[in-house]
């Protein structure tokens, strides 16, 4: 008998006899957190899960098991799909439920503007539910020191790793080495950064003859300068 049509007739044996039909059994019910807890996407995170149809009620499965699956490329966080299927009835039940994440994250401890440059007391760790949160939240504060942010934020909100930039790696006054690429040819030299920058920036560079160029920062102590 195709699948469908098994699955059908499971349904229609619920709707007929009560005894053919259950609530998700409490047992299952723990079966099914435990085997969400041991998703690699939760990592070991505190977990709850919210059932969103608690009346859901599912055929019997006599002489059978039931397995635990998720859907090809499902992501057990937030809103998500778990499958029960029978192996002995061959059918297949959807159950929606939303899993709650709950672990560190960094925020800003007071009003933080545009163009900050972060320290320990700007931003503070607290506990909460990761899903609703953006996926580039920081959960360490280390990778917050030193960093630009790119945004201004209120106190309390979420600082995410796309909210920061990395801080100057030429200042004014920094010595740097200069290459410079034309056509056919590439030379190098040195001189002193008139204007600060961050890795792709473009800066001020006055050689020792006393002329400006401007370039770009590659890496720290490095300005590319294109003279074609």
């Amino acid at each position: 008998m195709p699948l469908f049509n098994r699955f059908l007739m499971g349904l229609l044996f619920c709707t007929l006899s009560q005894s053919l039909c259950a609530a998700l059994p409490p047992d299952l019910e723990q079966t099914i957190k435990r085997f969400i807890q041991k998703s690699p996407t939760v990592n070991g995170l505190r977990v709850e899960t919210e059932w969103l149809e608690p009346n859901l009620t599912i055929p019997a499965c006599l002489g059978g098991s039931i397995e635990i699956l998720t859907p090809t490329g499902a992501r057990l966080w937030g809103r998500s799909m778990i499958q029960l299927r029978c192996t002995k009835a061959a059918w297949l039940i959807n159950v929606p439920v939303n899993i709650h994440a709950y672990g560190d994250y960094v925020v800003a401890s007071r009003y933080l503007p545009f163009g900050q440059k972060l320290e320990i007391g700007d931003i503070r760790v607290i506990e909460g539910d990761l899903t609703v949160l953006p996926d580039d939240v920081l959960r360490n504060p280390k990778a917050a020191y030193e960093r630009i942010l790119g945004k201004s934020l209120q106190m309390g909100m979420p600082i995410g790793l796309n909210d920061l930039k990395e801080s100057a790696v030429i200042k004014v006054g920094d010595p740097v080495r200069i290459q410079l690429t034309g056509k056919d040819f590439q030379v190098s030299g040195e001189g002193v950064a008139q204007s600060p920058g961050m890795i792709g920036d473009m800066v001020r560079v006055r050689l020792s003859d006393g002329q400006v160029l401007q370039g770009k920062v590659l890496r720290p102590g490095i300005i590319g300068v294109n003279m074609e």
